[in-house]
Order: C-alpha cells, then sequence, then structure tokens
C-alpha cells in the first residue's frame, strides 16, 4: 500500500516550501499498515481543553471550599457533570479523522465511523452546494468530508487538497493490487472511544449523585 499510495501518488506539492511543511507532508504506514489523516492541531486543542475541563471537576469534587458556601451539593453535582458531559463532547471532536487502511477507507467522525471499501469507490468530488469533499460509491451512497476542508490549517498546509489526493491514490491503488475485489459494503459503526467514554461514564456519575442529594434534601 505504502509504495502504491507514496511513490505514485502525492508527487504533487502542497503548501509552502519550508522544510516544516516538508516533513509534515511526508506521512508515513504505521506498524499496521495505516495511514491517519488527521488536523493535528485540533486534536491537541479539543484534548487539552477536555483535560482541562476534567481537572477542574476533579479540583471542585475534592475541595468543594473552591465555591462560595450558598452552592449546595446537588448544583456542585449537576456543574460537574455538565462539565464533564462536555469534556466528553470536545474529546469525541479530536476524534474526526481519515484512516487509510489496505483495501479500505475510513472515516471517524463524533458518534460514528464509516467503512468504506475501496471497490465501493466510484469518485470524490466537490459538493456544488456546500463545497465539502464527497466520497460517491458504486451504489450511489455519499459520505462527507466536510470537517477536512477549507480551515485555517489550509493557509498554511494544503490538508483538504493532501486527504482528497490521498484517498483517490490509496482507491487506485488498491485496485490495481487486487485488494479492493471483495467488497463487503459500506458500513456504519459506532465509535468507541476510551477517554470520551470515560467522562461521559463520570458525567453520569455525578448526575446520579445530584439526583440522590436532591431525593436526601
Amino acid at each position: 500500500m505504502a509504495k502504491g499510495l507514496w511513490q505514485s501518488g502525492l508527487d504533487d506539492w502542497y503548501g509552502p516550501g519550508t522544510r516544516v511543511v516538508q516533513r509534515v507532508r511526508g506521512y508515513r504506514p504505521n506498524r499496521r499498515g495505516q495511514i491517519k489523516l488527521a488536523r493535528w492541531l485540533r486534536v491537541g486543542l479539543l484534548r487539552g481543553l477536555s483535560c482541562v475541563a476534567a481537572c477542574a471537576v476533579l479540583v471542585l469534587a475534592v475541595d468543594p471550599s473552591v465555591v462560595h458556601p450558598s452552592v449546595g451539593e446537588v448544583e456542585r453535582s449537576l456543574v460537574c457533570a455538565f462539565v464533564l458531559a462536555w469534556a466528553s463532547f470536545l474529546w469525541r471532536g479530536s476524534l474526526i479523522r481519515v484512516v487509510l487502511r489496505p483495501g479500505e477507507i475510513v472515516r471517524h467522525g463524533v458518534w460514528r465511523h464509516v467503512v468504506v471499501p475501496c471497490s465501493d469507490v466510484k469518485e470524490l468530488h466537490r459538493n456544488s452546494w456546500r463545497g465539502g469533499l464527497v466520497l460517491e460509491t458504486r451504489t450511489g451512497e455519499k459520505v462527507d468530508f466536510l470537517w477536512f476542508d477549507q480551515s485555517f490549517w489550509d493557509l498554511l498546509y494544503d490538508f483538504s487538497d493532501v486527504c482528497a489526493h490521498a484517498m483517490r491514490c490509496h482507491a487506485r491503488a488498491a485496485s490495481t493490487s487486487g485488494r479492493a475485489e471483495v467488497s463487503a459494503g459500506l458500513q456504519r459503526r459506532f465509535t468507541w472511544s476510551l477517554g470520551a467514554d470515560l467522562l461521559a461514564a463520570g458525567a453520569t456519575v455525578f448526575l446520579g449523585l445530584a439526583l440522590l442529594a436532591a431525593v436526601r434534601g
């Protein structure tokens, strides 16, 4: 996959001619043969905010004196639950990415991921209405990649074009190598995340504590 994709596919230039961008542009498969395309600046920012929110909840839970004495246990638990719920959502937002793996293109969203066999890829084109990148299958189904287009990151490094070009080359390389002959069809599955799910579980616990305190009160 690496040879077909990166030696024949990404010869065009993306972004300014700086050494930093040249190194960033050099995507390589990991040990599993997968190539992950993600806006790592957004990933770092969202996960950083999520960790800050979780730390704030931890401080609030351990030391109630940080809030005004008039704030009761119910209100404090509700605040913790609300903050953890937002932290879970922010973490899930950081999961948005595209994974190119042997014979498949996988788009990870906030809640679900879509597995598209390369044999089902008909074309990748720009949506005439919204302008976003759309993958169309041979059966007429469409997969939207709007989250990967037209962002601030593109001013420095044309990630939108890299993502589109890489997916086209990956599908073409899989077809020529024979990996795309057998198709299981397009699949949509729920995306599990250890970080996001733990934060959501914490929000549920604090919500239960708030209800328990309200009943006792």
